[in-house]
């Protein structure tokens, strides 16, 4: 006769083997949750692929942390930032009531103003194949808003390097067209003088959304070069200067009447060939532009309106060009 299990024994053996039951359904449902995964989500099961995660995670707040540390150094490299006078494309220009004595003394600085564009601006850009633009705006002591604007633009299956050259001389003998058009501020320019069709000197005259005038005069030293041309690079190049006039005799500021704008900058194109032989030039330009702070009533609005927009002469620039060499935009 067989023996009877005790109670105890019953549960115990019930107890094992509901616990057995559950380890395998937990097993199964394991598996139907693994057949559901993605790819990705497999992947991240694996020790290996953990420890990546993790170390992953560690590098980006490293470097979140050193992002912050470039973006305080350049907060306090803005906040450094010289004087007008000693930006490498500025040079005092003052000029007198003589015709004979104002081109002397612009036709004595042309040269080395073409030779500082050049070099400043051929050696400010780390990579120039690749776009850049950087952008840094402060305010003076005295109330004037300075920025300093760099900048490396492509234009890419362009006629030649002298269809992009033309561009940039055709803006700046219709600046005050483009500013017009483009801003929809009335604008004018004075033609004050013209030598030999490499320096000008033009004031020019702008009129706000508000009527707020503006005003800039202008020197612009422009030149193409060749490959036999020493001390450009040994190839084909088109450089220009802009400089703005300190004081000028003959035509001097009205700061009582309108705000003073003073640009001091370059542009160089250059031109390369790509693997497939598509022509691409390449335009460097840098300026440091200051709007002075106007010595006559002004409401909060327009000249908060005026601050912002003080690099847009600029922007027109740049879409004159784009519009001249690739058509109407």
């Amino acid at each position: 006769m067989k023996k009877q299990k005790s109670t105890y024994t019953a549960r115990r053996e019930e107890a094992q083997r509901l616990r057995q039951e559950v380890k395998h359904l937990t097993s199964e449902l394991q598996e139907l949750q693994f057949r559901t995964l993605s790819p990705e989500d497999v992947a991240f099961l694996d020790p290996a692929m953990q420890r990546i995660v993790v170390e992953n995670r560690l590098l980006t707040s490293v470097a979140k942390g050193e992002q912050l540390k470039v973006a305080t150094a350049q907060s306090l490299l803005a906040a450094s930032l010289g004087p007008q006078e000693s930006h490498p494309l500025y040079t005092q220009i003052c000029l007198t009531k003589s015709w004979s004595e104002r081109r002397k003394s612009l036709m004595a600085v042309r040269q080395q103003k073409l030779q500082d564009a050049y070099g400043f601006l051929m050696g400010r850009f780390e990579d120039p194949d690749k776009p850049h633009t950087s952008d840094h705006r402060y305010e003076t002591p005295e109330g004037d808003i300075c920025a300093v604007h760099a900048e490396v633009i492509h234009f890419p299956r362009v006629e030649s390097l002298d269809k992009v050259w033309e561009a940039v001389i055709f803006h700046y003998n219709n600046i005050e067209i483009d500013i017009s058009e483009k801003l929809g501020h009335m604008t004018v320019r004075d033609d004050y003088d013209s030598i030999e069709g490499i320096v000008h000197n033009i004031r020019v005259l702008s009129h706000s959304e508000n009527c707020t005038s503006v005003e800039s005069s202008i020197v612009t030293f422009s030149h193409f070069f060749t490959e036999d041309d020493e001390g450009f690079g040994g190839q084909p190049c088109g450089v220009l200067s802009i400089d703005c006039i300190d004081e000028d005799e003959l035509y001097p500021y009205y700061p009582e009447k309108r705000v003073r704008l003073d640009t001091s900058g370059a542009i160089v194109l250059t031109a390369n060939r790509e693997g497939d032989g598509e022509l691409v030039v390449t335009l460097r330009r840098a300026a440091f532009v200051k709007l002075y702070n106007p010595q006559f009533p002004l409401s909060e609005a327009t000249r908060q309106e005026l601050q912002a927009g003080i690099g847009r002469w600029g922007d027109v620039l740049m879409k004159a060009i784009r519009s001249y060499v690739y058509g109407a935009l």
